[in-house]
């Protein structure tokens, strides 16, 4: 059966290049582990986006697979943990901090550990590289999760408790996915939408693209019944300084 190591990170430099390669290198003997190419994620820095995408992969790629993230937001450096979730049986390692939030609200925490043990000799320098990326190797491997680190409550996963209406993803042409529930709406509603300050007259529209350039659509997205912000041919979010995490309100007008 084939394995998917997958790895999720805000690197698009070299560093995404090192990265794949030391993945590759590591599982070059094992032809049914796959390494896919990376799942490069924007912004940067931002666990809220990072949340969204290990979901987002999660769905994506086949039950049984390892999904890796190469990202740290924080100050104060987080937990390196390795997990499976109850369902699907996905394994996921990286900092805990937030990213594997949705993936096992969804799924479940079946098993947890704290791989600080790898950390004992001070600091290490793109630990994504010599030490996360080894670890998620072993796991697409085989190697049982109890031996790549020392066990921890599973309960323990960082929880984000985002607000209604949070953006959690915006794509290069300025959509916004956000969370929240918009109602009962019929195409051709009109809708007052709010974010940082900014007024915005939206339509409903399930196909925006059928509105003229430049003119603002809410509309049912394609990922997990999150709803969109956009607009038709132009740039939304991008243009007026938009950002994963800003909070968008609306009414009915």
């Amino acid at each position: 059966m084939k394995k998917y190591l997958v790895n999720i990170t805000d690197c698009t430099d070299i560093a995404a290049s090192e990265l794949y390669a030391v993945l590759v290198r590591e599982v070059e003997k094992m032809p049914d582990v796959i390494v896919p190419p990376i799942t490069p994620i924007s912004p940067e820095f931002s666990v809220i986006n990072a949340n969204f995408a290990v979901r987002l992969m999660a769905d994506s790629y086949p039950e049984n697979s390892v999904l890796m993230t190469t990202i740290n937001a924080e100050k104060t450096r987080p937990m390196n943990v390795v997990g499976r979730t109850k369902e699907r049986n996905i394994i996921f390692i990286g900092r805990n901090m937030g990213s594997f939030d949705w993936l096992t609200r969804d799924f479940g925490c079946a098993e947890l550990y704290d791989l600080t043990k790898y950390n004992l000799g001070g600091f290490v320098s793109f630990a994504g590289k010599y030490v996360t990326a080894k670890v998620a190797a072993a796991a697409a491997l085989g190697t049982p999760l109890s031996e790549l680190g020392e066990a921890i409550d599973p309960n323990g996963i960082v929880r984000l408790n985002l607000k209604p209406g949070t953006i959690v993803h915006i794509d290069n042409f300025g959509m916004m996915k956000f969370t929240g529930d918009i109602g009962v709406a019929s195409p051709g509603d009109r809708y007052e939408v709010v974010v940082n300050g900014i007024k915005i007259d939206a339509v409903y529209e399930p196909r925006m693209m059928s509105l003229g350039t430049g003119a603002w659509a809410l509309f049912p997205g394609s990922s997990f019944g999150l709803f969109e912000l956009g607009q038709a041919r132009d740039l939304g979010a991008r243009k007026l300084g938009i950002r994963v995490g800003d909070v968008i309100s609306w009414k009915k007008i």
